[in-house]
């Protein structure tokens, strides 16, 4: 989809803006760094300034629903966003496109976490010469493992989705033809 991509383009730059101090921070917390891994910010203002036609097909995707929250004009129509301030992660498609979102809203007392849709995988769908293949029950996990540099070139991550393993999951598996090892994170 490749309205997700450009989308997701738009929130890597939300992240590196100087005005977003508190999910770079949150970021520093939990240990993950943006500048190292696919990570954007959404400020819940994609949808301000763009034609009713682009909001439309947002709303067709989840990315915007009608809200009947006040609004200052009466010919302007209010949206709840989906993720609004929060930490946005791709999810990728057997192409290597965006196809779903994972949104952390860590400004809370207790974050939330969010997935636009049930499909494509974090980070990505695994190379096919995989032999080693860590599963992790989160996201997060998996972005952490990708972080730290440990894989070499024929290992790689696959985060289940919040502890959930889907079809696409046991499709990225059945075809990794070289794999010997799968190791599953569990705590």
């Amino acid at each position: 989809m490749k309205d997700l991509d450009k989308l997701f383009e738009s929130f890597e730059t939300g992240i590196r803006s100087a005005k977003a101090q508190k999910p770079k921070e949150y970021l520093e917390s939990i240990g993950l760094d943006y500048t190292t891994l696919r990570i954007g910010f959404n400020s819940g203002q994609f949808h301000h300034k763009i034609s009713q036609a682009v909001k439309d097909h947002y709303e067709a995707l989840g990315l915007l629903k009608k809200s009947t929250a006040a609004i200052r004009k009466s010919n302007m129509t209010a949206y709840t966003v989906f993720g609004k301030y929060a930490l946005v992660f791709p999810l990728m498609d057997k192409n290597n496109q965006i196809v779903n979102y994972y949104a952390l809203r860590f400004n809370m007392v207790t974050p939330q976490q969010d997935y636009l849709n049930t499909e494509g995988l974090y980070p990505c769908y695994p190379n096919v010469n995989t032999k080693r293949l860590f599963i992790t029950p989160t996201l997060l996990d998996a972005a952490s493992l990708v972080q730290s540099k440990a894989l070499d070139q024929r290992e790689a991550v696959l985060a289940l989705h919040e502890g959930e393993l889907f079809t696409q999951h046991e499709g990225a598996i059945t075809a990794l033809n070289e794999l010997e090892e799968i190791i599953i994170i569990n705590y």
